[in-house]
């Protein structure tokens, strides 16, 4: 449905136009009388197109046409004007509407004319505002997308694929495919382009693409094979599914290393399984065995009345086990033994302990004597109460009391020992000695079973202790079994950690322990092994001579290591590093915010340059590595870069006057060219006296000068490519006082062993100031030089008492080319270009007529104070180790 909004002041024109669009159905009309009607309208709904009237009061149809595109520069508009007219749809047209009717004529084919120009403009402007976003969507898509002709050609391409492969939008443009797929010329492309024809069908395959700086890309191709009249084309969406790829490999790397893990798990559960499958064999055989005894097997209430008991009390006392539910032994007593039998019972049941062969004499129902011999056992509930007895009753009348019972007797217990995976000893509670092993037993203590048989369990273990306590057992474990960690030793008394699994049973009338002992030694070793390799870590972050850290997502310290705390004057103890982007320089915080942003993509280590403020509000330049763990944690070393820094900017700085300095000497040395071809041309006549002379000693000058500049040039030659280092003030000022021949009786230097970090083309200054102390001060008798320390830095004094220079030539003496007459036009100048390569500073401060005085200020940072060994005799001093030329970027 379209919606169409129709502005014109005929009332009667308004309805006849709505009811004619309205009549076919897709066209709703919404009419208004004014402009001012249909702004509003226009503020607070939405319509497909405006149809508006040109003679109009107030607004007319132009006015309305700019402020609507102003507003809703996209909106369709029809102007309705009346005939002849043509300068207003001129007007109109030129503001931007769409079309225009002419009003007259016949109504019906006005209005038909006007809805089909309605449905032909809506339609273009839709299909155009789609185009507009298809386009968008596809320029701005992730994804890279392509559409290439059988030759290769590249017609069309997103910005995507140029950002993927790493070219601009103009570089791209002059590519072909085989220029970006390794491999491929235009007949194998071709091939391919005929098998995909053929098919006309879609196809997705991985390929490989290379990218402008010639590493490769793994991406995943969707091709679809297209026909625009009579051309070819194939539409192919790009993908980059390299770290799918990354993702992938580590994924199957990870899969294996699971797989590897789970067979290493798997093979220790099969081994617990088969010792929890032989304990619970020895529980079903010993079971078997209760329920195949001849015993009387029962259990009671505290106070001793049965509630159960097994068949065997049937052919024992005569009595069915129901008949027995409630009674007590003392209900089956003889009278001869009544009080005797009693006393023992009472004081039995009264303990609530384990007793063992308690002896009474019984009656048969039919009448006959049965001596019993009981053995009682407490029964505990989880929560620890008492709740009963359970024990063996077995008839002794006509048996001999002893003779010995041992759990070998029990059908199938060798078998079921040797079948275990674990090691299995077998104990006697009340003696303490060792019944019987089996071979794995054996072999865990290297010993042999007649060994074994003759030793009790503590001399399984160090210094004999005994690792089980049967009373406290019982007190603490009301099933009579447990599982903890214990060690036993060897034939060697080598310790064996195991982890013990032990049951209490009784095997007719004796009380055995089973323990299943299982050897942990290759876990002890792992653990072991594991808190070695933390301690190494450790001792590494202690000890390592770089910044280490660990760092928060929010940048704040965890953990910093002792060389970190000196490098930043602060203790992360002491939590006065509080955050990383605390310290870090203003300049750098927004970069270092975004690489920590972005650390968690990818998971790859990042290499980062920033600058840090330490407390004293000094800067120092640091070059870090980071990776973030699993645990969002960062881990980062940093290493301080900054003299390195000191080192590359001077260089720099030393590069760009070497090149000034090679301007003005080659301009100087064409100028006294000029200068000397002029004198010759003028000598070539042979003149006589005076211009003979006169020109000769112009000759003469002109060569010295050109001389001169060429030594400058040779001085100067090495620029950039000598390291700067730190220099003696005191040595540099007597150097060049020798060099120029000054009288050592004028010479005074007060400079306490001051030392400047500086290029060594600071010895050039030095010469320089003395030079022109020597050649201007006239009536010279003394040339200092002097250090001392200020607020903001060390200044350097060279001053003499000569003439001085005149407050109007204190500044322009620096300036290039000052004194041109005096051959040393750009002594000065470059000097203090020397001095700016790091960072000094130099002016005049003398006065006129008392002497020259040169200060040098030495920035903070650059200067040190030098107290030489007793050894040694003033031999120059050398760079620091850290500065070699390899740490040079000579192109910067």
């Amino acid at each position: 449905m379209i919606s169409l909004l129709y502005v014109d002041d005929e009332p009667a024109l308004l309805d006849l136009c709505r009811r004619f669009l309205e009549q076919e159905g897709d066209i709703s009309v919404i009419t208004v009388a004014s402009a001012g009607e249909a702004l509003a309208l226009l503020a607070s709904g939405k319509f497909d197109a405006i149809i508006s009237d040109y003679q109009m009061p107030d607004i007319d149809g132009i006015a309305f046409l700019r402020t609507v595109r102003l507003q809703l520069p996209e909106m369709p508009f029809i102007l309705f004007t009346g005939r002849g007219r043509e300068e207003v749809v001129i007007e109109a047209i030129n503001s931007g509407a769409d079309s225009y009717v002419q009003k007259g004529g016949d109504p019906r084919a006005q209005f038909k004319e006007l809805s089909h120009l309605i449905r032909q403009i809506v339609r273009r402007r839709k299909a155009e505002n789609e185009l507009r976003l298809m386009k968008f969507s596809v320029d701005h898509a992730s994804e890279g997308i392509i559409w290439m002709r059988a030759n290769g050609d590249i017609t069309y391409y997103n910005d995507a694929i140029c950002t993927m492969l790493g070219y601009s939008p103009q570089e791209f443009s002059r590519l072909s495919v085989t220029d970006i797929r390794p491999g491929l010329s235009r007949f194998s492309f071709a091939k391919r382009w005929s098998r995909l024809e053929a098919g006309r069908k879609c196809a997705t395959i991985d390929e490989v693409l290379i990218k402008k700086d010639g590493s490769f890309l793994s991406v995943e191709l969707v091709l679809n094979y297209n026909e625009l009249g009579s051309e070819s084309l194939i539409f192919a969406f790009v993908r980059d599914v390299s770290e799918r790829r990354r993702s992938e490999g580590e994924l199957k790397k990870a899969f294996s290393q699971l797989m590897l893990t789970e067979d290493g798990l798997r093979q220790q559960f099969e081994e617990l399984k088969k010792s929890d499958y032989a304990i619970c064999e020895i529980r079903q055989r010993y079971q078997m065995l209760s329920e195949e005894t001849e015993n009387w097997i029962w259990e009671s209430t505290p106070n001793g009345r049965f509630t159960s008991s097994s068949a065997q009390v049937q052919d024992i006392l005569g009595y069915s086990p129901v008949e027995l539910v409630g009674k007590t032994f003392t209900d089956f007593l003889a009278p001869c033994d009544v009080v005797r039998a009693m006393s023992g019972l009472t004081e039995a049941l009264a303990k609530k302990e384990a007793f063992h062969s308690l002896l009474l004499c019984a009656m048969h129902r039919n009448g006959r004597e049965v001596e019993l011999e009981i053995t009682g056992n407490p029964v505990f509930s989880r929560d620890g109460t008492f709740s009963g007895f359970y024990g063996i009753a077995r008839d002794v009348t006509c048996e001999n009391p002893h003779e010995a019972t041992h759990p070998a007797c029990v059908p199938g217990y060798g078998s079921l020992l040797e079948q275990a995976g674990d090691a299995i000893f077998v104990i006697d509670v009340q003696t303490g000695m060792i019944l019987d092993a089996n071979q794995k037993a054996l072999a865990l203590v290297n010993r042999t079973l007649p060994e074994i048989l003759s030793m009790r369990e503590s001399a399984l273990h160090p210094g004999g202790e005994e690792l089980f306590d049967t009373e406290l057992f019982r007190q603490h474990n009301r099933e009579d079994s447990a599982v903890f960690e214990g060690v036993v030793v060897d034939r060697d008394r080598n310790r064996i950690p195991v982890v013990v699994s032990t049951k209490m049973l009784m095997v007719g009338d004796t009380q055995i322990r089973i323990g299943i002992y299982h050897d942990i030694s290759d876990l002890r070793a792992i653990q072991e092994t594991l808190k070695e390799k933390s301690g190494e870590l450790d001792r590494f972050f202690t000890t390592g001579p770089d910044l280490l850290c660990i760092i928060d997502a929010a940048g704040r310290f965890l953990r910093l290591n002792p060389a970190g705390e000196v490098l930043l004057g602060c203790r992360i103890r002491e939590r006065e590093a509080r955050s990383l982007f605390e310290i870090v320089h203003p300049d750098d915080l927004a970069a270092t915010r975004t690489i920590f942003q972005h650390k968690g993509r990818g998971g790859k280590a990042v290499s980062f340059i920033n600058r840090v403020l330490l407390p004293d509000g000094s800067c120092r330049w640091l070059e870090w590595r980071a990776f973030m763990s699993g645990r969002k944690q960062i881990y980062a070393v940093a290493r301080d870069m900054t003299e390195q820094k000191k080192v590359e900017q001077a260089l720099a700085e030393a590069t760009r006057k070497l090149n000034l300095l090679t301007d003005l000497t080659r301009h100087d040395i064409r100028n006294k060219l000029t200068v000397l071809t002029g004198y010759l041309n003028l000598f070539r006549n042979c003149p006589a006296e005076p211009y003979f002379s006169m020109y000769t000693e112009k000759i003469n000058e002109t060569v010295a000068a050109i001389s001169a500049q060429v030594e400058f040039t040779r001085v100067y030659r090495n620029l950039g490519t000598s390291a700067p280092g730190w220099y003696n003030v005191g040595r540099l000022f007597r150097r060049v006082c020798s060099q120029l021949d000054v009288p050592p009786e004028i010479v005074s230097s007060r400079q306490a062993g001051w030392e400047i970090f500086s290029i060594p083309l600071i010895e050039r200054v030095f010469y320089t100031l003395v030079d022109n102390a020597c050649r201007y001060g006239t009536i010279l008798t003394e040339i200092r030089c002097s250090a001392e320390k200020i607020s903001d830095g060390l200044v350097i004094i060279i001053e003499d008492n000569g003439v001085g220079i005149a407050q109007e030539h204190k500044e322009r003496i620096f300036e290039k080319g000052f004194g041109k007459s005096s051959g040393h036009s750009h002594s000065l100048f470059l000097a203090r270009e020397i001095l700016s390569i790091t960072g000094i500073t130099i002016r005049e401060t003398g006065r006129a007529g008392k002497g020259a005085r040169f200060e040098m200020q030495v920035p903070k940072g650059m200067y040190r104070v030098f107290v030489p060994a007793p050894d040694q005799h003033g031999e120059p001093v050398s760079a620091p180790d850290f500065i070699t030329l390899t740490h040079h970027n000579h192109t910067s």
